[in-house]
């Protein structure tokens, strides 16, 4: 019981339950804030740094040649793998889509320079979030094939500088420099843009 000017000692229930309101608005923005955070896409081309540098040997990603030299007289018309430069493949920033098509199909954004006899190569990081390309072979007109991601539906059109020509994809993906040496492939340049996810 209090008395006169006398304050009661401890906490009152009204200051209890004050404390335990504002502890539990704080925990569930907290909570909140962290959920968005997971969601939202990460920064653009964030975690995307490839060590590919000119001279490095092209090979096979996957499959039963995987890690082996792609040899430029296996591949026809039309035709398209993915590749790592040789002793780099545990950075999934240096994966590459190596595509043959006729000279003569590619045309501007398309740098000539960077491509060899047909062969064009291109990130194969989609730069919508990040998932790998896929190549879609039409089989009665080879030049009228191209690169997807399967993920969102992003299509590219590899002899137009990967162009998008459909999907959510906000960029094309990255051109990179290929040259035949001897019957093996070798990489002359860096990526002729950002790589990764520039959402």
């Amino acid at each position: 019981m209090v008395e006169g000017n006398q304050t009661e000692k401890g906490i009152t229930r009204r200051k209890f339950t004050l404390g335990v309101m504002i502890a539990s608005m704080a925990g569930a923005f907290a909570s909140l804030f962290s959920l968005l955070k997971v969601l939202a896409p990460a920064s653009k081309g964030a975690g995307y740094v490839s060590t590919i540098k000119p001279g490095d040997r092209l090979v096979y990603a996957k499959g039963g040649n995987a890690g082996s030299p792609v040899k430029a007289s296996s591949m026809s018309l039309g035709d398209a793998v993915l590749v790592y430069p040789v002793g780099k493949t545990s950075n999934p920033a240096n994966l590459v889509q190596l595509i043959k098509l006729n000279e003569s199909d590619f045309k501007a954004p398309t740098k000539i320079n960077l491509t060899d006899q047909g062969f064009v190569a291109y990130s194969a990081i989609c730069t919508h979030l990040g998932c790998t390309v896929s190549w879609v072979k039409n089989t009665a007109n080879p030049s009228a094939s191209i690169t997807e991601c399967f993920c969102h539906n992003s299509m590219f059109d590899p002899a137009k500088g990967a162009e998008v020509i459909g999907g959510p994809a906000p960029i094309p993906i990255a051109q990179i420099g290929v040259k035949i040496n001897g019957d093996s492939l070798v990489f002359t340049s860096d990526f002729t843009g950002p790589i990764g996810p520039q959402v």
